[in-house]
């Protein structure tokens, strides 16, 4: 017993260092050797056995030598090889399902989008997807993982809680597609994957402390904290109550934010209101167009000067901005990065949220604040979802390589 407990903590401790050599690899690329054994504080020796290892597996690459006036051997540059394996992104959305081959650093070999039924039940849409990673498999070899991004509460990395906009409760997304593929599958919340893509692409070193705010298929809060995503922060903030007794929410509660400030939102209000015979100038552009209400046609209507859509529109940002406060006075952060599809192309709605924010938050942390607004693509919200996987296959608990 004894025997098997030290080979495994010698098995466990050369996955450590292997880890420690690859992730400096891959933050810092290229690197010498001798700057690879300075990071991690691993001898020489280690360091040479490790890189060893690493290029027989294809996982990093030599790429020259290091620009040095010294005379004598120049140190050979290191570099990860992200073409080593390629990994199946799936982002799930209410509407559609967009799947992509990737290598490891998220570059896109074949992109795929498929329009599904907003009242398709789970189980259609999951076998859905089986049998069109089914169809990439077919195509493809050396693929390492499969990563699963959908908006909702996922609890272990498996169990899909809950989400409001799939209409979706306990589903262990992880066990099925694992048990159809026998290929590891990791699954994350999508507010966190295009998270994950706009960290990689972040480059303001001064600033220790920032939130990305997602208002896409839900709001969603994840916390960049000393430049690396703050796992103890959930980030469901849309299912925070923000008004007592407010419209009912698929989660069960009453007043979430998330339903309180959305494009559904909206578009249910001003419907409300065409019922009752109000928001003419909406009522015109839908007549003369001959077609349903959008939150396109919506925002039209308030440009045109309907009144009665802009007071929508307005309580949709005063929502917001006070979601916004909310964040401040928790986190006080140093910058604030909005995503948004939809909801953000009305700058009624941004900048009514930003002022009411700025009206209830602590004065003293609104002195050093930014506000960023961006709009990441799905091109982008795959790659973060390939960065995901990436991260998994490479981490303690992940497989062996």
């Amino acid at each position: 017993m004894k025997i098997d407990n030290a080979v495994g903590n010698v098995q466990l401790m050369q996955k450590i260092n292997r880890l420690k050599v690859f992730d400096c690899i891959r933050q810092k690329e290229p690197v010498a050797r001798p700057e690879i054994a300075k990071i991690t504080g691993l001898s020489p020796s280690s360091i040479t056995n490790i890189v060893t290892h690493l290029l027989e597996k294809n996982l990093v690459v030599e790429v020259g030598t290091v620009d040095s006036k010294e005379v004598g051997r120049k140190a050979t540059l290191i570099k990860f090889n992200p073409s080593a394996m390629k990994v199946i992104s799936i982002d799930i959305e209410s509407s559609n399902i967009n799947l992509a081959l990737t290598d490891l650093g998220g570059e896109i070999i074949k992109i795929k989008e498929i329009s599904i039924n907003r009242l398709a039940r789970d189980f259609e849409i999951m076998n859905l997807i089986k049998r069109e990673i089914g169809f990439i498999l077919n195509e493809s070899n050396n693929v390492a993982g499969i990563g699963i991004a959908v908006s909702g509460l996922v609890q272990d990395g498996e169990k899909l809680v809950i989400s409001s906009s799939m209409r979706w409760k306990g589903l262990s997304l992880k066990q099925f597609f694992e048990n159809s593929f026998n290929i590891p599958v990791f699954v994350q919340n999508n507010s966190r994957t295009k998270a994950l893509w706009e960290l990689r692409n972040y480059n303001n070193e001064d600033e220790r402390n920032i939130i990305f705010l997602d208002l896409t298929l839900g709001i969603g809060i994840i916390n960049f904290f000393d430049h690396k995503i703050n796992e103890a922060v959930i980030g469901e903030f849309g299912h925070t109550t923000i008004k007592k007794d407010g419209p009912l929410c698929f989660c069960g509660n009453r007043g979430c934010l998330e339903i309180m400030c959305s494009v559904d939102a909206v578009v249910n209000q001003c419907n409300e209101l065409l019922q009752k015979g109000k928001c003419k100038t909406l009522e015109g552009i839908l007549n003369e167009k001959n077609t349903s209400i959008s939150f396109e046609l919506i925002l039209q209507a308030y440009e045109k000067g309907d009144s009665e859509v802009s007071e929508v529109l307005k309580e949709c940002g005063e929502y917001l901005g006070i979601g916004l406060a909310n964040i401040i006075n928790m986190f006080n952060p140093q910058r604030i990065i909005i995503n948004g599809d939809l909801l953000l192309t009305s700058d009624f709605i941004y900048k009514t949220a930003l002022e009411e924010a700025n009206k209830r938050a602590y004065e003293l942390f609104l002195k050093n604040l930014r506000y960023e607004k961006v709009n990441i693509k799905i091109e982008e919200a795959l790659k973060g979802v390939s960065l995901f996987v990436a991260d998994k296959l490479f981490d303690l608990s992940g497989p062996d390589f």
